[in-house]
């Protein structure tokens, strides 16, 4: 068995949970539609095998049936989405050399094969934000501030934060943004 197979999950992470199943799945060397990218931080779906392996409506042949509560890929893709995973554009293609099939490619900067402490990270978007995004423009008014939400994914630990000068100087700037909006 996989060495990455073994390592531990966290505790306080729930082995019932959509990034849990994954990452299992992914280190599962049974499952063969499932698979980390060349550098460990993506995730390769080969979509038909998948929809045979894990999805089948009538009962999936693979060796994880029952992995998803979902019967298609849509839903399946629907729930990365949900978990923060983008879909790497211009990625899909063969996983190894060898490969016949197609396989699409999709990251979250917190799931990651050597760090299973990251799942941790990992946070479904609520009923809310899904609310405001289907309430249209008027839905999502905001003040104009760009602190709720930093462009790009959030740094991982190991890399350098911004310095303390930093944020309280574009926290000011935020605050008074605010309050004009207000006025």
């Amino acid at each position: 068995m996989d060495a990455m197979a073994e390592l531990p999950l966290p505790a306080g992470l729930g082995a019932g949970t959509f990034p849990t199943k994954l990452w299992s799945l992914v280190n599962d060397p049974r499952v063969l539609s499932v698979r980390w990218d060349s550098e460990a931080r993506g995730l390769l779906v080969d979509r038909s095998l998948f929809e045979r392996e894990l999805l089948r409506p009538g009962g999936a042949q693979g060796p994880a049936p029952n992995a998803f509560r979902a019967t298609q890929f849509s839903s399946f893709v629907r729930q990365l989405y949900r978990y923060g995973f983008r879909k790497v554009p211009g990625r899909a293609g063969a996983a190894a050399p060898g490969d016949a099939g197609a396989w699409l490619h999709y990251t979250n900067p917190w799931f990651r094969r050597d760090r299973p402490d990251l799942l941790l990270r990992i946070r479904r978007r609520g009923a809310a934000n899904t609310q405001r995004r289907a309430a249209g423009p008027e839905g999502r008014r905001r003040p104009p501030c760009g602190s709720q939400q930093l462009p790009g994914p959030r740094p991982l630990p190991d890399e350098r934060p911004i310095s303390c000068q930093y944020f309280i100087s574009h926290l000011i700037n935020c605050i008074n943004k605010y309050l004009k909006w207000l006025v």
